[in-house]
C-alpha cells in the first residue's frame, strides 16, 4: 500500500507531464514500473444503427479481449465533476447517469460483485486528466473527435498488471443526453447518450479492451459510438465473460 500513497503524492508533479491524446500505451516520466494506457473512443464514421423504441437490447457472445489490468479487491473509490456536465444533462443527472454506468459494471452477475466496490465518495472541480490519487469522471476538453478518453495508469507485470489510477474525459463539445435504457426508451437521435459512452469507458476501468470489428458490434465494448445509441448501457455476454477471466 506504501507505494500506492506515494505515488498520490507524487502526482501532483506527474500532472504537468503531457500524454499523448492518442490510443497506446506510454512510458510515466521518473518512473519506470509505471505505464499509461489511452483509450480514445470515436465516433463510427458510418454510424451503428441505434435502437428505436419498444426494440429489445441485443446480446453478443464474442469474449471481449483484456487490456492488461485489474482493480485490486477492495474499494476503488471514485469522484464526478457533477458541475462539468452540459446545461442539456445536469449536474444531478450527470451524478445518477454515473454511478448507473457503475452499478452496470457491479451487477451480480458480472465478476466484479463482491470483490471490488466502485465507491463514489464526492464531486471534484477537477477537469482534466493527472496522477493525484483520484479516479475521476469529467467533462472537459479531448482530441478533435474523441467522444471520450480514459487514462489507466498500472504498474508493468508479466501477468494482470495493477491500475493505480484510472480518469475519464468525456468530451464537452458535443452535444449530449440522457436516456436510461429500457425496452420502451425512445433515445434522442440527434445527440450521444452520457450514460452509453461513458458505461464503455469504466469497461476499460476494470480491465477490458476495445473491439472494432462487426461482430463486437452490440458489445458494450466496441471501440465506436453512436448518435442515438444506448445499447450499451447493458452488458452482453461477451462483456461479461471478459470480466471474468479477471476477476
Amino acid at each position: 500500500m506504501a507505494a500506492f500513497v506515494w505515488l498520490a503524492f507524487a502526482g501532483a508533479a506527474m500532472a504537468k507531464q503531457d500524454i499523448p491524446q492518442v490510443n497506446g500505451t506510454y512510458d510515466v516520466p521518473g518512473h519506470p514500473n509505471l505505464k499509461v494506457r489511452v483509450f480514445v473512443h470515436y465516433p463510427k464514421v458510418k454510424e451503428t444503427k441505434p435502437l428505436q423504441c419498444s426494440v429489445d437490447d441485443p446480446t453478443s457472445g464474442p469474449v471481449v479481449d483484456l487490456a492488461g489490468w485489474y482493480l485490486q479487491p477492495g474499494k476503488w473509490n471514485y469522484y464526478v465533476n457533477t458541475g462539468s456536465a452540459p446545461s442539456s444533462i445536469g449536474p444531478d443527472n450527470f451524478l445518477d447517469l454515473a454511478k448507473s454506468s457503475f452499478a452496470t459494471w457491479q451487477n451480480t452477475e458480472v465478476g466484479t460483485a463482491g470483490k471490488v466496490s466502485l465507491n463514489y465518495v464526492n464531486s471534484t472541480s477537477i477537469s482534466r486528466k493527472a496522477l493525484d490519487g483520484k479516479n475521476i469522471v469529467t467533462f472537459g476538453s479531448a482530441p478533435g473527435s474523441a467522444l471520450g478518453i480514459t487514462y489507466i495508469w498500472y504498474y508493468q507485470s508479466t501477468g494482470l498488471a495493477v491500475a493505480v489510477e484510472t480518469d475519464t474525459i468525456m468530451n464537452k463539445k458535443f452535444a449530449w443526453s440522457w436516456t436510461s435504457y429500457s425496452k420502451t426508451a425512445c433515445p434522442n437521435l440527434a445527440t450521444y447518450d452520457a450514460q452509453n459512452i461513458l458505461t464503455h469507458e469504466l469497461g476499460h476501468w476494470v480491465g477490458l479492451d476495445d473491439h472494432y470489428t462487426s461482430a463486437y458490434a452490440d458489445n458494450t465494448m466496441y471501440g465506436y459510438g453512436a448518435k442515438g445509441e444506448i445499447k450499451k448501457d447493458t452488458l452482453t455476454t461477451g462483456d461479461i465473460d471478459g470480466v471474468a477471466k479477471i476477476y
